[in-house]
């Protein structure tokens, strides 16, 4: 029976354990739009970035970088997905996130993660500006489902912003005979001949016309 109670003692540590590690997990999709019809067209090099901002208090404490990076590739539904985020015993962590293509450019978003591994919020970012400065508003988690310390951790799915497409090649621009005439220089040269060559025979029919009787 000792044996037996033991046993089960261990297993209930060994569940409750587990259940306190478990982290929620992060899953980006990449949605049809005018720029992009077919997501699952881009390339296989396509990949995500959650990457780690070191606060001001860990940066005063220590002189190294304690910023690290996740990464998730692209999957055949045309998403990222980031699974068993990483838990912090301090305090929440902001991180960047990033998806890095070579043929399209995507908007950058803020995401914080609690220190128990749960997704906060996430928010549009933007580059070269302050880290505060916040944009649209993608998720955030429910107050009285934080406040629950027995409220179980979801999974966030939220849908990337997809900005423009790079260029790479510049096409060159056609040559048209009419864009000549655009010219002003060329203008005024036209001018310059119509004059050169129209004002002799406007005198020469005015002096005919006072020489008649």
């Amino acid at each position: 029976m000792r044996l037996i109670n033991s046993s089960l003692q261990v297993l209930l540590l060994l569940v409750a354990a587990t259940a306190t590690l478990v982290t929620s997990t992060l899953t980006v999709t990449i949605p049809p739009s005018n720029l992009l019809p077919n997501p699952n067209a881009l390339p296989a090099g396509t990949h995500a970035t959650l990457t780690s901002l070191p606060s001001s208090e860990r940066s005063k404490e220590n002189s190294e970088s304690v910023s690290h990076t996740l990464s998730a590739s692209l999957t055949r539904s045309a998403t990222f997905v980031f699974r068993n985020l990483p838990s912090s015993q301090s305090q929440a962590q902001s991180y960047l996130l990033d998806i890095r293509c070579a043929e399209y450019v995507f908007a950058p978003y803020r995401v914080d993660i609690s220190a128990n591994g749960a997704v906060l919020g996430i928010w549009e970012t933007f580059r070269g500006n302050p880290w505060d400065n916040r944009g649209t508003e993608k998720f955030v988690v429910d107050p009285a489902a934080s406040e629950a310390a027995a409220a179980p951790v979801g999974d966030v799915t939220v849908e990337a912003k997809l900005l423009t497409r790079r260029a790479f090649y510049e096409e060159r621009s056609k040559f048209s005979p009419l864009a000549l005439f655009k010219n002003p220089m060329i203008l005024m040269a036209l001018v310059a001949l119509g004059f050169t060559f129209g004002m002799p025979k406007l005198m020469e029919n005015s002096e005919l016309r006072l020489s008649r009787p």
